[in-house]
């Protein structure tokens, strides 16, 4: 089991913060989750990696649920659409891959108002999967889903399984972000601060 500082928190939360999601994969036998991310990030030479994709492998999982409705993510009458938790690749993908933001995503404190309007509610038989959490979502206009995931650990690995080191994560982030802000970043991820 893991257990995070508040830094290493803040550290998660900025280096996925405008990530995009390409994918989110359940495998129940193995009470994992795992999550490709294409995250805003420099390497230690101030480069976009080449295939800057990461997967996060979340394990073991406690519980993990997701409400997909069809409508704005604040419309309280729009349509649940239910579904197993092994569809949630499907589903995701139906968004076409929609940056996350908002600067918290682990272990948050949000009362999460979409809890009485589930998809799916995925319960492990164990006891084990729920020292942490991550909340993620996508919104697509017209339809959103949110989902979150309980969790004792995780790693990162880079498109050729290679782990990625969870420092080395938060810092291509926070030289992500500092050259978005501070550099010339801004054309690289699209993103433009205010002045």
């Amino acid at each position: 089991m893991a257990t995070f500082s508040q830094d290493i928190i803040d550290g998660i939360n900025l280096a996925l913060n405008e990530a995009t999601i390409l994918g989110v994969e359940f495998q129940k036998e193995k009470e994992i989750v795992v999550v490709t991310f294409s995250p805003v990030a420099l390497d230690i030479n101030g480069q976009v990696p080449t295939d800057n994709r990461v997967q996060f492998v979340f394990k073991p999982i406690g519980k993990f649920i997701a409400s997909y409705r069809l409508g704005r993510w604040d419309d309280k009458s729009a349509q649940v659409v239910k579904f197993e938790p092994e569809q949630i690749l499907e589903k995701v993908e139906e968004f076409k891959h929609v940056s996350i933001y908002g600067w918290e995503f682990i272990n948050c404190n949000d009362e999460n108002h979409w809890l009485d309007r589930l998809s799916f509610d995925f319960n492990s038989e164990n006891q084990h999967g729920r020292q942490n959490t991550i909340d993620l979502f996508q919104d697509g206009g017209n339809k959103h889903i949110d989902m979150k995931i309980w969790f004792d650990d995780f790693e990162i690995v880079n498109p050729k399984y290679e782990k990625i080191e969870l420092q080395t994560f938060i810092d291509n982030g926070k030289r992500g972000w500092d050259g978005i802000y501070y550099g010339n970043a801004s054309d690289k991820f699209g993103i433009y601060p205010a002045k």
